[in-house]
């Protein structure tokens, strides 16, 4: 009988044990703490470097230049698919220049982007189609060209209002 009782209250006492353990490896996730869970994912994110690749600049009708840009290009489907995502910077004369494999119409998004951004959508014709202005980040809805474009160029959130780029500019740039 002592031997059964010994052996119960070992059985308890590691029943307790996991218990307690289990209790603590829990009840974080249960409490109902206020966080925001994309500043919780900023902060614990690898942030991209930018890597200057090219060079780009809107001109007006007179070929007057508007504003130049430093660009990084995403030309590789898993560069397009990533774009500016985990960027938590920008420099005002950094761009992402992305170079579709056809002229289409097209739709961004920004799904896990931090900044808010200017889309900037871009004919053959290298002339602006469409602006969607200060995209707002983290947010999955579609943000179409209105006419197809086959280059795309992110920049800085406000920046196409601040510098007076307006579809109709004309976009040139080279790659180093």
């Amino acid at each position: 009988m002592k031997k059964n009782l010994i052996k119960n209250l070992g059985k308890l006492l590691i029943f307790l044990a996991l218990c307690v353990f289990l209790y603590t490896q829990i009840a974080p996730s249960l409490s109902p703490q206020k966080s925001n869970i994309s500043e919780n994912l900023r902060d614990r994110t690898f942030e991209p470097t930018f890597s200057e690749e090219g060079t780009g600049f809107f001109s007006d009708s007179n070929g007057d230049e508007i504003a130049s840009f430093r660009l990084e290009l995403a030309e590789s489907n898993n560069e397009v698919q990533i774009g500016m995502m985990w960027r938590k910077t920008m420099e005002a004369d950094m761009g992402m220049l992305f170079i579709m494999p056809e002229e289409k119409n097209q739709s961004f998004w920004m799904k896990n982007t931090y900044l808010p951004l200017d889309i900037i959508y871009i004919n053959k014709k290298k002339e602006v189609v469409s602006i969607q202005e200060n995209a707002k980040p983290m947010n999955e809805r579609p943000l179409p060209s209105i006419g197809p474009a086959i280059f795309i160029l992110e920049i800085p959130g406000g920046t196409s209002s601040k510098l007076g780029i307006k579809p109709g500019n004309k976009w040139t740039w080279k790659k180093f």
